[in-house]
């Protein structure tokens, strides 16, 4: 499997949602990559694989599946001070749940967004200019 890095993905034209992939794979997955601080953390992981998952790091992937509208992504671990099997992958599945938070909550995050723009006298994009 082939592994390019990958540019800010804008759900849609209207650039309000974004992800940003470690990787996008040669199977049509996204990938995430973390390097944990400690080598405890990274056994952590290997020996609990999908189970071990932070929560943050679950919403972040799957707010990349949510953004991209793929069903699957890699999410992995290396750790350079691991001499043999120093990273470790799993796939993280789309999940309807997140996916239907995230149709929820996004449209009003961005309203409320454009509400406190408005208060200072912008709308969106005008703040880059």
């Amino acid at each position: 499997m082939q592994v390019t890095e990958s540019p800010i993905l804008f759900r849609d034209e209207g650039m309000r949602t974004a992800c940003s992939p470690d990787g996008l794979c040669s199977d049509g997955r996204g990938l995430e990559l973390k390097c944990p601080f400690t080598s405890r953390d990274f056994m952590k992981f290997r020996l609990g694989g999908f189970e071990a998952i932070k929560a943050a790091y679950m919403a972040q992937v799957q707010f990349s599946m949510w953004v991209t509208g793929k069903d699957a992504w890699y999410f992995a671990n290396y750790d350079p001070r691991m001499k043999r099997e120093g990273i470790h992958h799993v796939v993280v599945e789309r999940d309807n749940k997140y996916m239907s938070d995230f149709n929820e909550m996004v449209p009003e995050f961005i309203s409320k967004m454009d509400e406190s723009l408005a208060e200072i006298g912008f709308t969106f994009g005008e703040q880059w200019k």
